[in-house]
């Protein structure tokens, strides 16, 4: 039995002051927490002893913090803050830009929300339900929608958003979404439209993604005549005490923010020249670390997810006895429905038992279209690989990746045409997210490869958890990354 409680603290934008993280720590010392972890949406995340759940609920509470127990996938609204004026980005969007927006959040969304800068690679740009990408345009905003029980596949809007309507926007698509409302996109606009008395606009320019490498985002570097510093653990566990240390210091450096990366690390900007040393003195103080090889610092794992972070400590392994270069790929390993998006992605195969959905011990292997990093559309390069195959095929694949970048032109369009192919609708229980996929039926309910959903049997009850034909809804299938 599991004695164990998962908990996420919501930091909106992945920004958080001093005394906010002073806050957390006070929790983590009363209820004898050592470590805390940062998550792919820019969350914090605690592991602790479920005795203690009504006490921490008590005193989550009285600080008025956003949080949820035991969810594997965050809903934290994430934003490309902390990679602002120390990576590329558009001229007019600011720190205080992306304050001002969210401030304007005055309720608790549901639905993942990404506010992103295209310029920079640090935040990726499209793993939200409602994905908001800065335009050349003062102060607005494109829209780029993965709504699948409305659109089939990923979906732009009509229009341009103003900074001071994102909230708004969010919110009443939300809510027509929670409800189940079917509309079609051009119905959707023209409500919001309503809604903003007609200040937004149509889109004249359509958006173009540029391909941006993941910048190193970690140890001191000098941005004019101040330095940014950035912080990575291997484990993703952050020492307590360290992070305390971290606190204190920035009160007396008078530094009033600290910013959480999807990449389960920290940044702390506005360093000045004379403050530097003390910094380097706390890292050593404290044994961390901040000169790790890209090799292990392009990764993305599913928070909580403890089998994951082995394999992906294993891979870092086996990659550099190899003495494997992979930079310009980020690689990602996922299980069940968290949207990790990455260039190369590894997907635990799940089978399904009696009583439960688990995972087999082997991996499919996928990589993006072209090897872009902005895009949802998979190529599948291997099947059903075992966990020993995985570095010598991972090492391939990489090496095809070097070859297909030094093809400036190889004709993409003709791989982009054979994966649209492959798109097919599948059928996710909305309560499990067990998939029905009609090329392989499902064994476990005697039905056949080849039986579309709709032939299915009144009856059929999800193998996993038992629910009704009724709780599955339709998904976008690409290569089975969805």
């Amino acid at each position: 039995m599991d004695t164990h409680a998962l908990l996420r603290i919501y930091m909106p934008g992945g920004v958080l002051s001093p005394d906010e993280l002073m806050n957390v720590i006070k929790l983590a010392k009363k209820f004898k927490i050592r470590t805390l972890q940062f998550g792919l949406r820019q969350d914090i995340n605690i592991t602790f002893d479920k005795y203690f759940i009504d006490d921490v609920k008590l005193f989550l509470n009285n600080l008025d913090f956003d949080y949820e127990l035991d969810n594997p996938f965050g809903r934290n609204i994430v934003t490309s803050y902390a990679a602002n004026s120390i990576f590329a980005s558009e001229s007019w969007l600011t720190e205080g830009t992306y304050l001002d927006i969210l401030d304007k959040f005055d309720y608790k969304p549901l639905l993942t929300i990404n506010i992103v800068d295209p310029n920079q690679g640090l935040v990726p740009l499209l793993t939200g339900n409602l994905n908001f990408i800065a335009s050349k345009t003062n102060n607005y905003w494109y829209l780029k929608l993965d709504l699948p029980l409305w659109f089939s596949e990923f979906t732009s809007w009509p229009g341009l958003i103003y900074s001071d309507d994102i909230s708004k926007v969010a919110n009443t698509i939300e809510n027509l979404y929670q409800a189940k409302t079917k509309i079609s996109l051009e119905d959707l606009f023209a409500h919001i439209n309503d809604i903003l008395h007609g200040n937004s606009t149509r889109v004249e320019q359509k958006l173009k993604l540029i391909p941006h490498r993941l910048p190193y985002y970690e140890g001191f570097n000098k941005i004019g005549n101040k330095y940014w510093l950035g912080v990575y653990k291997r484990t993703y566990q952050f020492p307590i005490d360290f992070l305390e240390a971290v606190c204190e210091l920035c009160y007396e450096h008078h530094l009033n923010k600290i910013c959480i990366t999807p990449w389960r690390s920290f940044l702390i900007k506005d360093i000045k020249e004379e403050q530097w040393q003390a910094w380097i003195n706390l890292l050593g103080l404290y044994s961390i670390n901040i000169r790790h090889s890209s090799v292990e610092m392009n990764w993305r794992v599913p928070d909580f997810d403890a089998p994951a972070l082995e394999l992906k400590m294993y891979l870092v392994n086996e990659f550099d006895k190899m003495d494997i270069r992979n930079y310009g790929l980020t690689f990602a390993i996922r299980d069940g429905k968290a949207d990790l998006d990455a260039i190369v992605v590894i997907e635990k195969i799940r089978v399904k038992s009696m009583f439960k959905s688990q995972a087999s011990g082997n991996y499919n292997i996928y990589h993006t279209v072209g090897f872009e990093p902005n895009t949802k559309e998979y190529v599948t390069y291997s099947k059903d690989v075992s966990y020993s195959s995985l570095p010598q095929l991972l090492q391939k694949l990489t090496k095809k990746f070097y070859e297909y970048k030094s093809q400036p032109f190889v004709n993409q369009s003709l791989q982009k045409k054979e994966t649209t192919k492959e798109k097919h609708l599948i059928y996710q229980c909305k309560n499990c997210f067990t998939t029905y996929d009609e090329h392989y039926g499902d064994s476990t309910n005697s039905i056949n490869p080849g039986t579309t959903f709709n032939l299915l049997p009144d009856l059929f009850r999800c193998p996993v958890c038992d629910a009704p034909k009724t709780d599955f809804e339709p998904i976008v299938n690409d290569n089975s990354i969805a």
